[in-house]
């Protein structure tokens, strides 16, 4: 049986890596695939190699451009390219396995500009939560954060959810507890798994 995939969506604080860590424990575990960003930006002095991320050169990134290797990639923030390999997600669905992409709704708009037949194989869904969750989770977070950090997040949480309304296929509310979003992912995933069985 072929696999199937599932585009991540969300806006900041909706707590994407607790759902991910949630996911791995689930009961799915062993049919899970996570399908890592290659990015370009320096690699924080916790974060590992091929944990999260998969971290290369700028060069090595637009090689890989050129190349047509991407399924979507973006320049983000003005700072780093980020972007999915078009290999990895295939051979994560040949496999059969549930494959799992994190990518923002510019990505999602452009798998389905370049790549309309892909449709079929993947699932999308969007993890919101409203501006003041998002400035209340900033600041548990960063004691001495900016606001023209908080801005720029509630900018883009503002782009995310009106891109999100129109092409993500299902829209999460991240404000219930870790636990009850876990419920409505799996939900979301047996649902599509089964239809596609």
């Amino acid at each position: 049986m072929q696999g199937h995939l599932y585009f991540i969506l969300w806006v900041s604080g909706s707590g994407k890596w607790t759902l991910r860590d949630n996911l791995q424990s689930s009961s799915l575990t062993k049919n899970l695939l996570f399908v890592h960003s290659y990015v370009t930006r320096p690699m924080r002095p916790w974060e590992i190699q091929g944990d999260k991320y998969h971290f290369v050169s700028e060069t090595e990134f637009l090689k890989s451009v050129d190349a047509g290797e991407f399924l979507e990639y973006e320049w983000v923030h003005n700072a780093a390219y980020y972007g999915t390999k078009k290999k990895d997600v295939e051979q994560g669905i040949q496999a059969g396995k549930i494959v799992l992409s994190e990518i923002d709704t510019k990505g999602l708009k452009q798998v389905l500009e370049k790549h309309p037949n892909f449709k079929k194989n993947y699932t999308s869904f969007f993890l919101d939560v409203p501006d003041e969750e998002i400035k209340r989770r900033y600041f548990e977070r960063h004691s001495d954060g900016k606001i023209e950090d908080i801005q720029n997040r509630l900018e883009s949480a503002q782009f995310e959810r009106a891109q999100a309304d129109e092409y993500c296929d299902y829209i999460i509310d991240a404000t219930q507890s870790p636990e009850s979003v876990l419920e409505e992912v799996l939900a979301i995933i047996e649902y599509t798994w089964n239809s596609i069985s």
